[in-house]
């Protein structure tokens, strides 16, 4: 009998210190919270070039939010299937995510913040999009129009011929 009663006392004390050990642990302590909202802004929908599809289909897109650039994308032809409007397949399309201003992860100084104006710059058809989406922290629709092409000028170095260095 004094054998089970020692049992029985050293699985007491081993209960006894597990649940010390399990109350001394503040709740919720191993559990992650959630992450909380974006902060950057994603605008997407329809890029037109004169009312036609950009050509080529596949083309880079560069954000800049007060000069400076904030994010990047790439134009696609837009397929049918589930989430896509019916009025967007077959058209070209964008998504650019854009940072916003901050120094944390995600975000870069001098970026954007609520109700600046972002310039959709889309180099290989050198034009900058007409409308200017505003951001806001999320996805947003904007469908664009593509303004007039950039000249490409080529200039050669000039020289003095004043005597003046």
């Amino acid at each position: 009998m004094t054998t089970l009663r020692r049992g029985w006392a050293r699985r007491l004390m081993i209960f006894a210190g597990l649940l010390a050990a399990a109350l001394s642990f503040p709740a919720g302590s191993g559990a992650q919270q959630p992450p909380g909202p974006p902060d950057f802004a994603w605008p997407y929908g329809i890029v037109q070039a004169d009312g036609a599809n950009l050509d080529p289909a596949v083309q880079p897109v560069i954000a800049l939010v007060n000069g400076k650039a904030c994010g990047d994308g790439v134009t696609q032809v837009a397929a049918a299937g589930p989430g896509t409007p019916a009025s967007d397949v077959g058209k070209t399309v964008y998504v650019v995510d854009v940072l916003a201003d901050g120094s944390g992860p995600g975000q870069r100084p001098g970026c954007g913040a609520p109700g600046l104006p972002i310039r959709l710059w889309f180099p290989v058809a050198r034009r900058f999009a007409l409308q200017e989406p505003l951001f806001a922290p999320g996805g947003q629709r904007a469908d664009v129009d593509l303004g007039p092409a950039l000249p490409f000028r080529l200039t050669a170095p000039q020289a003095a011929s004043d005597g003046v260095n």
